[in-house]
């Protein structure tokens, strides 16, 4: 009954995904998910059980040491399970019952006493462990390189819940723990005690695989980045947050629980020297509905001129962008210019961690400085009246090339000087093409920025669209499709740092699902056992290989 009322309680996606699973289950056979256990360090204290669910094709085992540093930093008792064995060596909902009730039934045979339990998942272990918890015998949530999945917010969640990520984490990349770190950044100005309920925390230098030991599956070591810390300061790292946290959550003893929270405030403000470089130049790509770089590009399109200039920008959606036009006003011996935008983001509807944050492109249409000129009086050099102004605008015409180079620099000097000096030792570099120039509004509007990874580096390509003043239908227009500063920064920080390019495993797994849904759709459970078991093994294999 428990794996029906997991498949009730999750979206259509999440079902698509459950019923993979259970076609592997039934055609490959279901095993007993089992589980090591750690007795205690410590012969006194308050006693926790500490369950660990793995990430995909990582052996329970592998969390060993990670465990044997949160004993060694806890002053609590703690038990430890290490679970394991799941099917296709993967954790998922319909097992997730099972192998916590399972590492219980190990806990309080091997001795434990207390009822009191906290669930540790790394990587999809803890995506599929946080739903599962929320009605469990859990207490407590701990995040290794993982995170709540979109829509579920940290003050929404009922349990305590750690999210622990890596500054070098290239599967769990850090900008997407970054938008768990701005929802507490938001909590906390109206109550100080998220710090100790929800923290989120960075470990400077670390990477996914150090959440664990040993080797690490194909995958990991395709999309992981190069740590600047050892295993074993990792695994340091780990035991102090997790103690903290558990101290904070568990701990009966109020001087414990009060120097913890001093910890947990610490470490914060500690994880914010990284994170809140990153959400500054992420809040540039839109705030509200208005697009600040937009604004930017505005400003540098009409160079020095924009010291006459108001600039305004309206972020809006698909159709209503494509029918806008930027206008241009004289009020009172100054330019008023208004803008619009279309930040368009990547689709990923199931959250997975492997793929950027940062919008796809930004399209942005903005006036062109001969309009500009114009619109402030005047028309031909020589006129007494142009004097000022031509003083003023004696800058080169902006290129949308010339504002994705702007997007570039602005996010490597915004950048932490660890970042900065990783990417020029071994970062791949970016090259910027001139831009793709249409006569048109349908050419522009049809044609994305260009975007290539490769193993040498990223090449971008802005695409442009600018017409004269003296244009009949549209005067005076110029149109970028320009590169995100945070585009740009997600490269300078996660992407670039890997040898060679990677595999975009969303489009992968979205095709996956719609073979499913297509074929359970239909209702043809007996032909999908007989005839597509081959093809469902298969994208099971890659779903797998996504996390």
């Amino acid at each position: 009954m428990h794996v029906f009322r997991a498949y009730l309680s999750t979206t259509t996606m999440q079902r698509s995904l459950l019923m993979t699973l259970a076609v592997a289950i039934l055609t490959t056979g279901s095993y007993a998910v089992s589980s090591v256990v750690m007795p205690p360090i410590r012969a006194e204290g308050e006693e926790v059980g500490v369950i660990f669910i793995p990430g995909a094709e990582i052996k329970g085992e592998a969390y060993g040491a990670t465990a044997r540093a949160i004993q060694e930093a806890s002053t609590l008792r703690l038990w430890v399970a290490l679970t394991g064995n799941f099917t296709a060596q993967v954790p998922n909902p319909l097992q997730m019952k099972g192998a916590v009730e399972g590492a219980i039934q190990a806990l309080r045979a091997a001795g434990m006493k207390s009822t009191r339990y906290m669930g540790v998942g790394h990587s999809i272990g803890g995506i599929f462990l946080a739903p599962y918890a929320k009605s469990s015998p859990l207490q407590a949530v701990v995040l290794l390189g993982s995170y709540l999945t979109r829509p579920a917010k940290l003050r929404e969640y009922p349990l305590p819940v750690l999210t622990l990520s890596g500054e070098l984490d290239g599967q769990t990349r850090i900008t997407r723990v970054a938008v768990e770190y701005e929802q507490l950044l938001e909590e906390v100005k109206v109550d100080k005690t998220a710090l100790y309920r929800t923290p989120v925390i960075n470990i400077k230098g670390s990477c996914h695989a150090q959440f664990a030991s040993g080797p690490m599956p194909g995958e990991v070591r395709k999309f992981d980045l190069k740590p600047a810390i050892t295993d074993y300061e990792a695994h340091a790292f780990i035991g102090q947050y997790v103690s903290s946290f558990a101290d904070v959550t568990f701990n009966p003893e109020a001087d414990k629980v009060e120097e913890a929270q001093r910890h947990l405030e610490y470490y914060f403000q500690e994880s914010g020297t990284r994170f809140l470089p990153l959400l500054g130049v992420k809040a540039l790509d839109k705030q509200g509905s208005v697009s600040p770089w937009a604004q930017i590009c505005q400003a540098k399109v009409a160079g020095n001129l924009v010291t006459k200039t108001t600039i305004n920008n309206e972020i809006l959606s698909l159709l209503p962008f494509l029918a806008s036009k930027p206008s241009i006003q004289n009020l009172g011996g100054g330019a008023v210019v208004n803008t619009t935008a279309l930040v368009a983001y990547p689709e990923n509807p199931i959250d997975v961690a492997t793929q950027m944050e940062s919008p796809v492109e930004i399209g942005v249409k903005m006036k062109s400085r001969e309009a500009i000129r114009k619109s402030l009086g005047v028309t031909l050099p020589g006129f007494p009246q142009a004097t000022e102004v031509l003083k003023l605008d004696a800058e080169a015409n902006i290129t949308c090339k010339d504002l994705n180079q702007i997007a570039f620099q602005l996010a490597l000097d915004n950048s932490t000087q660890e970042a900065q000096e990783r990417y020029a030792q071994y970062g791949r570099p970016i090259t910027f093409k001139d831009d793709i120039v249409y006569g048109t509004g349908i050419q522009w509007s049809s044609t994305g920025l260009i975007i290539e990874e490769s193993d040498a580096g990223l090449l971008v390509q802005g695409v442009a669209l600018v017409t004269p003043v003296s244009s009949f239908l549209f005067p005076g227009m110029h149109y970028c499709k320009v590169m995100s500063p945070y585009r740009a920064m997600e490269w300078i920080n996660v992407d670039s740092l890997r040898a060679q390019k990677t595999v975009n495993q969303v489009e992968v797994f979205l095709n996956c699902l719609e073979l499913i849904h297509r074929e359970l759709s239909r209702h043809l459970l007996f032909k999908l056992l007989k005839t597509y078991t081959p093809h469902f093994l298969n994208c099971l294999e890659r779903i797998n290989r996504t996390f």
